[in-house]
Formats: C-alpha cells, structure tokens, sequence
C-alpha cells in the first residue's frame, strides 16, 4: 500500500509542477490539456474514490496544496510507547503472549 500512496505523490507532484499557462501537451496525449486530464481523473474517481485522493486531484484544479486532514488514531493506540510495545499493549490480556 505505501508503494500505491508514493506513485500517487509522484504523479501529483508532477502534475502540480507542468506548466500551468501551457494549454496543450504534446508528449502523446493527444493535445489534452492538464486541465482537461485533471478533471477528467477527478470525474473518474469522484464517488468511487478515496477521499484524499479526491481532495489532492481538486487542490491540484485549484493550484493549492492539498488539505491532509488524517483520521486520529484509537486512544489505545496513543501512548508514550511506540512500535511492537505499543502493540502489545493494545492486545488484550488474554491474547497476549506469555512473558
């Protein structure tokens, strides 16, 4: 899955980084314009799609960064404790390994 999130940030990125007063690509595309494939992917995945890709294809028609807004984690997951401890700690006692 992270390898799925890093090519969409790649991709993003460099849609956000072409021209934007450019009006036609012509790298095979066939003249479409970033525009036109940004709404084009938006209309592609507006109610089947993950929210935050949703949100990071309308920030990049809107030429702003995306607003990330990430769910919070469970409170048994928030604790001075990180990794394979915190792990532990969140199984419940009766399915936790023996010491």
């Amino acid at each position: 899955m992270p390898l799925l999130w890093e090519n969409l940030a790649r991709q993003l990125d460099s849609v956000r980084a072409a021209d934007t007063t450019t009006t036609a690509v012509t790298d095979g595309t066939g003249g479409v314009s970033r525009q036109q494939r940004l709404q084009a992917a938006l209309a592609a995945i507006q109610d089947k799609g993950n929210p935050l890709m949703v949100e990071s294809l309308k920030a990049a028609l809107e030429g702003r960064e995306p607003r990330m807004e990430l769910p919070e984690l469970p409170q048994s997951l928030q604790s001075d404790l990180s990794g394979p401890e915190a792990y532990l700690r969140s199984i419940p006692k009766q399915f936790q390994p023996k010491q």
